[in-house]
């Protein structure tokens, strides 16, 4: 992200070429012959940069608002017959050896500047112990001489094999003039215990966040980027599908990522790398073996990097992306319609695949002071599992709308955080803003040349299409009968009824019309259901079906729908065919809505809303500044127990600038009040706490337990069954804590002798979970 957030780019590109990527049938001759074939091993040392010499080179970069480098390179004169060593094997075939070194260093970047690899050789990359493997490498690689990358190799030191058979002696090409030196933003090999290298509330892809995205989640790839004055980042992109739907892997990121100036040569040597996610919500590590080496430039906005335009960059892949990486071409959405939320999925600090949210419509905006309405802004919400921010390799990830789950723009630059003031800046945070260009304006507004535009290269043949949905390969008019779920909008997030309206978005992906197809779906691991769907959905088109309801209990549940029999004949694609998602249902009781109207100032004013426990379950803002102020109607849902409302202001005046501003937060239909405004000029934040009460005394199934007697006059025993209590909490009806207490007991006495008469709160946890219930206090 630019300014705060690092620099990230994807360059997908198709070609009529033959698959290349690693070859990891291959292994290296030394792991396959004896050791006692081969002699010592050359060592190349580099010097290594001191902590204070990367500082220096940190701050120069920073001050000529160049990308921040992860890896700086240092000049080499490595070739096959000038360094390294030969070992003739006993049939006359060949192996060259080489080890380079350089201390200090977090991993390390082979950069040829010409490798060519004859039919039958091959090359691999390695940690000296083997721990990591690069390769191999072939003719498939390198069909003809020029520059490459393999990837970065951890560790401080490797050792680069070359194998040559005697059928083609000396016709080798292997040239190293640089090893980029990687000091930052590298994670380690994946270990069980190894921490995520991002920031702490950003959200795996894989999280039930992501499921209604899973198409688009495997049209993101992360970008090492190698740049002519030596510095090396990380960048963000995504493949595009284009209006002839020919699978040709053009990838949309940011012009910003070259500001340190991309030859032809520097992005032959930029490698992408898929499928960069973990396998659970919860884990940190995920495979980095599925890679394509090298790109080339298509079209940019040549803009300094949006200061007078979209800041788009549009790149396309030396190789076909190999089947075996499960691509997905997202689709896009040149109207410039505001899109009202949606998700950016991403690769912050070059960590495994992310995703954020924003929940309140985007605003039009600009970057730079030349051109209006080049970017879209938007504010990131909390979700069920944090509140995802962008980070320093993000920079060209895509913003796709819940309109149509279409891009509708790549990542420029902004201040979000997870931590106020937390990246270095006072003025920014979760609820900062951050701009991504807009396709709308890539498509013909940075210039009148092919060059500068998206339209000459997505819409080829001119056809005028605006709106272009996303597409699995293969590609082609081939799939005469192909239907699949794009989404499924309802049941998602948390759900504050027991009756649950299932609603799926279903494609047409074929090149037929599709007239009717069966619809499978199921709750968690329940029987199947099975719909009849009929209708005449053209090709590329979507309808949202609504299937029957179903009555669940409180609790966390998940949905599957796929769908079968196209036209009554075999679906020629399966791998669109099934979607899943996770949601929560709650007491219909915890169906909230905040009305809130700001002043002039929109931008100071921020809301969360925190649990017990301190967790932010809630939040918005910061809101547009509009003269008169604006009124926001926000619903949303949380489970039954006791909260605190927030709001803040930036600027410590509250929300009385000009106009007076308000906020009322209500539930049941709006039949109770939970939080009104106190004082318009509450200074920095004005805090009101609150419960939801269930429905009924005995409407939450999450744990067994039994109150008893409950009416009390004071004397309560409350019994937990099987499960050990963990906390208890009681809030009495203003949602002030009139106890707290951890235990370790399966039965407890609770005193509330010395309180007054009244409705009370309880909640308690255990190891399975929460749950709350009414205390008749008489």
């Amino acid at each position: 992200m630019k300014n705060f957030i690092a620099i990230c780019i994807s360059c997908l590109i198709f070609s009529t070429s033959a698959i290349a990527q690693m070859d990891q049938n291959i292994v290296p001759k030394t792991s396959k012959l004896s050791p006692d074939l081969f002699g010592s091993l050359t060592e190349m040392v580099l010097p290594r940069f001191t902590k204070k010499e990367l500082a220096e080179l940190d701050y120069n970069d920073s001050k000529n608002g160049q990308m921040p480098a992860i890896a700086r390179n240092i000049s080499t004169n490595i070739d096959l017959y000038h360094s390294g060593t030969w070992t003739i094997l006993p049939n006359g075939d060949r192996v060259w050896r080489i080890q380079i070194s350089a201390a200090g260093a977090l991993a390390l970047a082979p950069l040829f500047d010409r490798l060519y690899l004859p039919e039958g050789a091959s090359m691999h990359v390695y940690m000296p112990k083997k721990q990591e493997i690069l390769g191999a490498f072939t003719n498939d690689n390198t069909p003809e001489p020029r520059a490459f990358c393999c990837g970065l190799i951890h560790g401080p030191s490797c050792i680069i094999e070359y194998y040559e058979p005697l059928s083609q002696k000396n016709k080798g090409i292997v040239s190293i003039n640089k090893v980029g030196y990687a000091y930052r933003d590298i994670n380690p090999l994946a270990q069980s215990d190894m921490k995520s290298g991002s920031a702490s509330c950003e959200i795996n892809a894989v999280c039930s966040e992501g499921d209604r995205w899973r198409n688009q989640i495997r049209s993101v790839v992360r970008i090492f980027v190698v740049s002519d004055n030596g510095n090396d980042g990380w960048c963000s992109g995504a493949m595009v599908n284009n209006v002839r739907k020919d699978c040709t892997p053009y990838v949309l990121s940011a012009e910003h990522c070259t500001e340190g100036g991309v030859s032809t040569s520097s992005y032959n040597q930029w490698v992408f790398y898929f499928n960069y996610q973990a396998p659970t919500c919860s884990d940190s590590v995920g495979p980095q073996n599925q890679v394509v080496n090298g790109c080339k430039k298509i079209a940019d906005s040549e803009d300094g990097g949006g200061s007078t335009g979209s800041d788009f960059l549009f790149l396309e892949l030396n190789h076909v992306v190999p089947s075996a990486f499960n691509v997905y071409y997202s689709g896009w959405n040149v109207t410039g319609t505001v899109p009202p939320s949606g998700v950016c999925i991403h690769h912050p600090s070059a960590d495994i695949k992310k995703i954020s949210t924003y929940l309140t419509p985007a605003v039009s905006t600009a970057w730079g002071n030349f051109a209006q309405n080049t970017h879209w802004q938007v504010t990131w919400s909390t979700t069920v599992h944090g509140h995802g921010v962008t980070e320093p390799g993000s920079s060209g990830s895509p913003l796709f709308s819940t309109t149509d789950s279409l891009i509708v723009g790549h990542l420029t630059g902004g201040g979000s955080c997870c931590t106020f003031g937390g990246c270095g800046s006072s003025g920014i945070g979760p609820n900062a803003p951050d701009e991504f260009g807009k396709v709308a304006y890539d498509w013909t507004s940075d210039g009148v040349s092919s060059a500068l535009q998206l339209k000459p290269w997505l819409d080829p043949d001119n056809t005028g299409t605006t709106v272009l949905h996303g597409i699995n390969p293969p590609c082609g008019s081939s799939l005469q009968n192909d239907a699949g779920i794009q989404a499924i909008d309802e049941p998602v997030g948390n759900v504050c009824a027991f009756s649950v309206s299932p609603t799926i978005v279903l494609r047409n992906f074929g090149a037929n019309n599709l007239t009717k197809v069966t619809i499978t779906y199921r709750f968690d691991n329940g029987s199947s259901n099975t719909y009849a769907w009929t209708g005449n959905l053209f090709p590329g088109t979507t309808t949202v079906v609504t299937l029957p309801s179903a009555t669940l209990s409180a609790g966390a549940h998940s949905f599957t729908a796929a769908t079968s029999n196209p036209n009554n004949v075999t679906d020629a694609n399966a791998a669109n065919n099934s979607m899943t998602s996770t949601f929560f249902v709650t007491d219909p009781a915890g169906s909230l809505n905040l009305m809130l109207t700001t002043d002039n100032s929109g931008s100071k004013t921020t809301w969360q809303v925190t649990d017990a426990s301190s967790n932010v379950v809630a939040s918005g803002g910061p809101y547009p500044n509009i003269q008169g102020g604006t009124t926001y109607n926000i619903p949303f849902c949380l489970p039954i127990g006791c909260y605190t409302f927030t709001i803040f202001s930036s600027q410590s005046n509250g929300i009385e600038n000009g106009v007076q501003g308000n906020f009322v937060l209500s539930g049941n239909s709006g039949t109770q009040t939970y939080a009104t405004l106190n004082t318009p000029a509450f200074g920095s934040s004005e805090a009101h706490n609150f419960c939801i009460q269930p429905s009924a005394i005995n409407e939450i199934p999450a744990l067994s337990f039994s109150i008893i007697p409950n009416p009390s006059t004071g004397l309560f025993t409350i019994m937990a069954g099987n499960s050990e209590m963990k906390m208890i909490r009681v809030y009495d009806i203003t949602g002030r804590a009139v106890f707290e207490r951890k235990s370790a007991e399966q039965n407890v006495i609770l005193d509330l002798s010395a309180e007054s008469k009244g409705v009370y709160i309880l909640q308690i946890e255990t190891e399975l979970g929460k749950a709350v219930q009414k205390l008749v206090l008489k």
